[in-house]
């Protein structure tokens, strides 16, 4: 029997003065519930939070539809991924929505996001016609906000505000996905548990919520304490309440994805992501790390992975660069070292299988790559691996080895050009090389010496 909590009526900061944040740890952790609990999903918020990224002015209108065919595609009739999520405000808003629910598809589902007021809950009624049956609204949690940013005049006000959309949405047999924004600063016993149980009450039990890391405060240490440890606020509060809850991450700290996982493994049953960690500052947590996450915790439920490719280019294309570097869909299969050049020329016959790569790169829908290039660090089997490619396209027969003489040759003029030039007077060195060597020039290279038949 889940006992009501009462609003403490006093405000409760976490206020560093803008330094970082100290990690409050407790003596003993909290458990995770078993392993096989429950189903896990995925939410997207691309064409919503993501859409916030500073570095997009717009999220092109076509695009949206675009990506919304991909993650159906993604998707590939599992349900894993839930939902996506959009905006009702512009015109644009409203085109979109229609798009998207004329595709027809049961997943992902068509969701909406809403200011806390009946307002809103009437526009998206009059745009859906009752085509929509869920909807988040934002709900501030934390003193931080509900005061200095909304100037409420207290606890329980901000909660009778919060509750009038609550209602409105019910009345038109929506269900309420209640956004608990900061809520990794929030009064978790004095304020968050006390709502959570009377939007229940009032909704008999149909009421779900999203818990936010707005700032990306969140630690997913199971020995942080409240508010912060996400191990710790997921178990809380599903004791507390029962209540159906999702994760929505930030990644200033970049523990956005440890995070989300954290919370799929303390009793929440969806997170809520962006393709490439699009969003607000740092971003929100990534998609496609998530998807991975999934797939290694739970097994494959059969998504189509190589949509994420045509997420990655359609995003590159239309929206926004992504960083190089970014795991899953980065140009992550290339190396440059000698002793990792020397793995990935032997895996390809090893019985181990793989030895410098986590995955394949075709997993995710990836055309084939050059594993190797040529810098400063690059040994051998950079050089044979470019150039016996190059003999493959050129339709020759020829192939290379590390025990080649040109190889030998061209690895030492190579050392030659990144050294560069030493002044024994200065003892320094200059006119050093500093880029990478294209496949062409170590071509042109082993021509002049001779080593091409």
């Amino acid at each position: 029997m889940v006992t009501a909590t009462k609003v403490n009526a006093e405000r409760v900061y976490y206020n560093f003065d803008g330094k970082l944040p100290p990690v409050p740890m407790e003596k003993e952790p909290v458990l995770p519930p078993p392993v096989d609990e429950g189903p896990k999903l995925i939410t997207d918020t691309t064409l919503r939070d993501g859409a916030q990224d500073t570095r997009i002015a717009l999220f092109p209108h076509e695009a949206r539809i675009k990506y919304f065919d991909l993650l159906h595609r993604l998707d590939n009739g599992t349900g894993t991924i839930y939902a996506v999520e959009a905006f009702i405000y512009q015109k644009r808003d409203a085109w979109t929505i229609e798009q998207l629910l004329d595709r027809g598809y049961e997943y992902p589902k068509v969701t909406t996001w809403t200011r806390a007021t009946p307002k809103d809950i009437k526009q998206l009624v009059d745009l859906s016609q009752g085509r929509i049956k869920e909807t988040g609204m934002l709900a501030s949690a934390s003193d931080h906000h509900i005061f200095d940013k909304l100037g409420h005049r207290s606890k329980e006000e901000a909660i009778e505000k919060y509750l009038q959309p609550v209602e409105t949405a019910l009345e038109n047999d929506i269900t309420p996905r209640i956004h608990l924004e900061d809520c990794t600063r929030a009064d978790i016993y004095g304020w968050v548990i006390p709502f959570m149980q009377r939007a229940l009450d009032l909704s008999k039990g149909r009421a779900k919520f999203r818990i936010c890391d707005t700032i990306g405060w969140g630690i997913p240490d199971p020995y942080a304490a409240l508010p912060w440890g996400i191990p710790r606020l997921f178990t809380v509060i599903k004791e507390e309440t029962g209540a159906e809850l999702e994760f929505h991450g930030h990644n200033d700290f970049g523990l956005a994805t440890a995070n989300s996982i954290m919370a799929w493994r303390y009793g929440g049953t969806k997170v809520n992501v962006a393709f490439g960690g699009l969003g607000e500052r740092t971003g929100n947590t990534s998609l496609e790390q998530m998807i991975a996450a999934l797939i290694r915790y739970r097994g494959d439920p059969g998504l189509d992975l190589t949509a994420l490719e045509q997420m990655k280019r359609l995003i590159m294309k239309e929206v926004t660069d992504l960083p190089d570097r970014a795991p899953i869909i980065g140009e992550v299969f290339t190396t440059s070292a000698g002793i990792h050049q020397a793995g990935v020329a032997a895996q390809a016959d090893a019985p181990g299988g793989l030895i410098y790569l986590p995955f394949e790169a075709s997993l995710f829908g990836r055309d084939t790559v050059e594993l190797s290039r040529v810098g400063s660090l690059s040994g051998a089997e950079g050089l044979v691996s470019l150039l016996n490619r190059a003999m493959e396209e050129r339709g020759s027969e020829q192939r290379f080895s590390g025990t080649s003489r040109v190889i030998k040759k061209i690895y030492d003029r190579i050392q030659d050009e990144y050294d560069g030039t030493y002044d024994e007077a200065t003892n320094s060195y200059s006119n050093y090389r500093r880029d990478f060597y294209t496949q062409e020039q170590i071509v042109q290279m082993a021509e002049e010496l001779g080593g091409i038949e």
